[in-house]
């Protein structure tokens, strides 16, 4: 190629084909100095400054937008002298297809488990002072001014993206045949348990005053229930913290943001403790309540 000539490389813009072509976008014969890049139109001409022997290189045009449809175009090259006169010319073919979707579906899964735990366990320093199951949270006879606990352990295996949440709650609080209850936590009147967790505190015992007689409280041993932002972090500085059911709002105890194993703490695994106190002036009574565990993944 002399000096003046040129090589075109021609895009076919007509009925919608190829646009974009600019110089300005294109790089001629990499590593070369005596090219030039210029564009008219749907062609780009790099230009020889000097003279230059065959050789073989690469000329790059980049952000060419392609034809919107399938089908066969042509992208002509052509060498030309510094008069415009063509010496050589080739067609290359180009076919435009359609882009291949690709697509998988992974099914969700959701395994929630409720489990038992005997006494010889503690959760967040608490020791469960009675054998629960699945189904029962049984505190036996409790003794006045004293602390009796019963615990669960609660499993999550799920592949939801965004983890999920366990929420406990309470039909009503603890009741006798004769109507009496055992409030929640802590010294709150019926239907209004204390959601801010707390340090355990043992019934107040004022006459007349039926909320303060005894009261029942849950703590959970699951560290990431502050992610959750204005929930409960029940384990502070190695004291338990202890929250009350209100009988009609569920409260989080488990929560992780992504998928779990079923058996790491704080992720798929966590123990929930319910602790209960009477004083003196507790009816007397057989006492009993319905808990529901909810756990909701979040895809």
């Amino acid at each position: 190629t002399t000096a003046g000539g040129y090589w075109e490389f021609y895009f076919d813009e007509s009925g919608g084909n190829f646009s974009g072509v600019l110089d300005t976008n294109t790089t001629c014969a990499y590593g070369d100095a005596n090219f030039t890049a210029s564009s008219t139109g749907d062609k780009v001409h790099c230009v020889v400054t000097a003279d230059e022997a065959a050789t073989s290189t690469q000329v790059v045009v980049t952000d060419v937008t392609n034809p919107s449809s399938d089908g066969y175009y042509k992208i002509g090259v052509g060498l030309y002298d510094a008069s415009d006169v063509l010496i050589e010319r080739v067609d290359v073919m180009v076919y435009i297809i359609n882009d291949v979707l690709m697509t998988a579906t992974v099914d969700s899964t959701l395994q929630f488990t409720i489990n038992g735990i005997n006494t010889n366990t503690t959760v967040n320093n608490i020791d469960c002072t009675a054998t629960s199951t699945s189904e029962t949270l049984p505190f036996g006879t409790l003794v006045v001014n004293a602390t009796s606990t019963v615990c669960q352990r609660l499993n999550v295996i799920t592949n939801a993206d965004d983890g999920y949440t366990v929420t406990v709650e309470q039909d009503h609080e603890m009741l006798s045949d004769a109507g009496s209850n055992i409030n929640s936590f802590n010294n709150a009147i019926t239907g209004s348990g204390t959601t801010t967790a707390e340090t355990w505190q043992p019934p107040l015992n004022t006459l007349d005053e039926e909320h303060t007689y005894g009261h029942m409280g849950l703590t959970s041993d699951d560290q990431d229930l502050n992610s959750l932002g204005s929930y409960n972090d029940f384990y502070n500085s190695g004291d338990a913290l202890y929250v009350g059911l209100s009988g009609t709002d569920p409260m989080p105890i488990m929560h992780h943001d992504g998928p779990s194993d079923g058996t790491t703490t704080s992720i798929g695994q966590a123990n929930v403790a319910y602790s209960t106190q009477v004083a003196s002036l507790q009816e007397a009574g057989d006492y009993e309540s319905m808990l529901t565990y909810i756990c909701t993944p979040t895809y």
